[in-house]
């Protein structure tokens, strides 16, 4: 059913099946979105608030960036198109089975398929395909760089994800010149494929590594 930008303040509520042209801004506990399809070229696809929101089997196309905020858990998301980053981590996100692909980013965007850039409590990405290799000049399929601050606890759990391209496909280093650190990071069980331009990783903090592979080979790789 088509629907315009939707901003949704009443608690609990569910978007099940809309064709939603322009972005949904969320500032209730509680919401869902599923089934549907959130497309326009507004900066973001959906800006968390105040609020939380879980969205599932649903196609998000055409913003600067697909999802954004705090507290929204993401499942089985087909993100595209989007012409700056797939996603923007803050606190308390889960992104899960999900697929971020042929991003168009602008000549002057540091394109990430995932960014994050404050400190962040909580944060599981698990079992994705993040997938930049088509991306001209993008950075990296994950970026993990609290330049924003605060330091942080975490943890932030890596897990079971496919991702390419980029200079290296996953970013991990310390924030602001080493001014601020999340810590726990996990990062098991990925698989790395061969389209990013000075190797798999790039990593300059502690954490947590294992199961880590090359997709087209099996090969282990330490990262």
């Amino acid at each position: 059913m088509p629907s315009g930008a939707l901003q949704i303040t009443t608690p609990n509520q569910v978007i099940d099946g809309l064709d939603i042209s322009g972005p949904v801004t969320v500032e209730a506990p509680g919401v869902v979105i599923k089934n549907s399809h959130i497309h326009g070229n507004d900066v973001y696809g959906v800006l968390v608030g105040t609020g939380s929101v879980t969205i599932t089997d649903t196609e998000i196309s055409g913003f600067e960036n697909a999802i954004a905020g705090d507290s929204w858990v993401a499942t089985r998301v087909n993100i595209h198109n989007v012409y700056g980053d797939g996603v923007k981590f803050g606190d308390d996100v889960k992104l899960q089975d999900s697929w971020i692909h042929d991003v168009t980013p602008a000549a002057d965007a540091h394109a990430d398929g995932g960014q994050l850039q404050s400190g962040v409590r909580n944060l599981v990405i698990k079992n994705n395909v993040i997938d930049m290799s088509s991306a001209p000049s993008a950075n990296s399929a994950l970026f993990i760089a609290p330049d924003l601050g605060p330091s942080t606890s975490g943890p932030v759990t890596i897990d079971g994800n496919w991702l390419d391209g980029g200079n290296y496909s996953l970013f991990c280093v310390d924030g602001n010149n080493g001014q601020y650190s999340v810590k726990n990071i996990s990062i098991i069980n990925n698989k790395f494929g061969r389209g990013a331009a000075y190797g798999p990783s790039r990593i300059n903090v502690p954490f947590t590594q294992s199961g880590n592979v090359w997709a087209d080979t099996g090969a282990q790789l330490v990262l």
